[in-house]
């Protein structure tokens, strides 16, 4: 009776830590799935002009709760496929669950749909920014251009980090492609092209130059 009430001891802590094993592998494949979904949008985020605006600013806004921005995903409306994309945490009881809505660029800004869970449970994701100097920006709001990387930091119900470091997603310094071949009706398309687009090698005439590789 004694060996037998050792074994079954023995049985149930190991199978405990196995059920802990088990949710550990669970929780970082989400978060693993998560993050590659967003790393997905911001790979093809596009520095567009906020619709209805002065072109000053690029249609990318985050804080460190959500984040927003224009992405050729090719499920936008028009040829180009453009839509918006919003990554959102919110709370769900106990639970934080982080979501992905999307929706046509318009102005003014209708409601976004087809949320799509990236990621739930007891835990806290938080975003910050980086710009072209590497610094880390906290909220990125009203800039002339797009981030260089998203920093997406994911902590456990008691404060402590999941990730040992925080993941950073790098963001493409691709430019749309008015930027280089302008459409001749420009007043239902409005975009931004960055500064660096003033180079020579990057103007719209730069395709057609003999030798020029086209964009």
């Amino acid at each position: 009776a004694a060996a037998f009430a050792v074994i079954v001891d023995f049985s149930m802590r190991t199978l405990r830590n196995w059920h802990r094993g088990d949710q550990a592998v669970a929780a970082m494949e989400m978060i693993t799935r998560g993050i590659g979904r967003l790393q997905a949008d911001l790979a093809v985020s596009l520095p567009m002009s906020v619709p209805g605006g002065d072109g000053a600013a690029v249609l990318f806004k985050g804080d460190a709760n959500a984040v927003i921005f224009a992405a050729a995903t090719g499920f936008g409306t028009g040829n180009r496929g453009v839509e918006l994309i919003s990554v959102s945490a919110f709370q769900e009881r106990e639970d934080i669950a982080l979501i992905r809505n999307r929706g046509p660029i318009a102005h003014p800004q209708p409601e976004l749909r087809d949320p799509v869970v990236l990621m739930r449970g007891r835990m806290r994701v938080r975003f910050s920014y980086r710009d072209h100097n590497g610094k880390t920006v906290p909220p990125w709001i009203e800039h002339p251009e797009l981030p260089t990387a998203v920093a997406v930091e994911i902590f456990g119900a008691q404060g402590n980090p999941i990730l040992p470091v925080p993941a950073l997603i790098t963001l493409p310094q691709n430019y749309s492609v008015e930027c280089f071949n302008p459409p001749s009706d420009k007043a239902n398309i409005q975009m931004r092209c960055s500064q660096e687009n003033s180079e020579p090698d990057a103007d719209p005439d730069a395709q057609s130059r003999p030798g020029q590789r086209r964009q």
